[in-house]
């Protein structure tokens, strides 16, 4: 016999999602300069908008848009 649950409903279970790290938080800013949108980065690098809204606002990963800048510029040579 199959017993019956109240506790389980379809779609509770959360996808998972990449933590991302200092060179990602760097990359993140590449591709916002890019003109990506926060959703199309965030499904880029497998996490969440809101991980990609953080880092944007600087509340993760601060100094990350100077990594970034450092990441896009070359020296003059």
């Amino acid at each position: 016999m199959i017993e019956t649950t109240t506790h389980i409903r379809p779609g509770t279970i959360p996808p998972q999602q990449r933590v991302l790290n200092s060179t990602d938080a760097a990359l993140v800013w590449v591709l916002k300069w890019a003109g990506d949108a926060d959703h199309v980065i965030a499904a880029k690098l497998g996490t969440m908008p809101s991980k990609v809204a953080n880092i944007l606002s600087e509340t993760t990963h601060v100094g990350s848009r100077d990594q970034a800048t450092k990441m896009v510029t070359r020296p003059d040579t």
